[in-house]
């Protein structure tokens, strides 16, 4: 029994030492950049030896896949069911903004170091590319009819971004009162542009069918 609570104790300490790495690993990476970041800083501000550092990461990339694990529990991925019981687009695009300003609210520290320099190693790279089709897929299915409109694409490019969020929150508002101030502006709008579409939809299908 003893024995047991001894392992136990162990395998506390090696966790709390994993993850003292781990986000020594994430400070260090937002301050000076992923290309700056040595093994060696990293051991040091997490005050661990280097031979205990290896034991936990034996290579850079482990340590970047604790690290894209560590973040991503923090800021998960929104999916489609964010917008069942939707029935226009107004209402789909307010569940968008609403679901992009709480994930900005989780994702703060990956945006900082993506900032400090962009991480275009695996697993960053995949991870990314994981991030980008989720996000293009949602704001298609939120676009419906408008998800091919060039002009609307890139209205949505400029506000589903960190700092338009923080430009309208103001220092004063809060996420949710931010969402609603850019549904109000830009939900009408929306609905206007899907109905001028929807005539030339309309035409360009019998076109097809002649």
């Amino acid at each position: 029994m003893p024995r047991r609570y001894r392992l136990g104790e162990r395998a506390v300490q090696m966790l709390a030492t994993h993850d003292r790495i781990v986000e020594a690993a994430i400070e260090l990476y937002m301050e000076v950049g992923i290309s700056k970041a040595t093994m060696r800083q990293i051991g040091l501000r997490a005050d661990v030896a280097p031979g205990t550092l290896r034991r936990h990461f034996p290579s850079r990339r482990s340590l970047d896949e604790a690290m894209v694990e560590r973040l991503t529990a923090e800021a998960p991925l929104p999916d489609a069911s964010i917008y069942d019981g939707a029935r226009s687009i107004e209402d789909r695009f307010e569940r968008l903004v609403c679901v992009t300003g709480t994930f900005f609210d989780q994702a703060g520290r990956i945006y900082w170091m993506w900032l400090r320099e962009p991480m275009l190693t695996s697993p960053w790279t995949e991870t990314g590319a994981t991030y980008g089709a989720r996000w293009a897929e949602l704001q298609r299915l939120a676009l419906g009819p408008l998800a091919d409109d060039q002009d609307v694409q890139a209205v949505l490019r400029a506000i589903l971004d960190i700092p338009f969020f923080d430009a309208m929150r103001g220092g004063k508002r809060t996420t949710q009162q931010a969402c609603a101030l850019i549904t109000e502006a830009l939900g009408p709008w929306l609905v206007s542009r899907a109905a001028q579409s929807a005539p030339r939809q309309r035409r360009s299908g019998r076109t097809r069918g002649r």
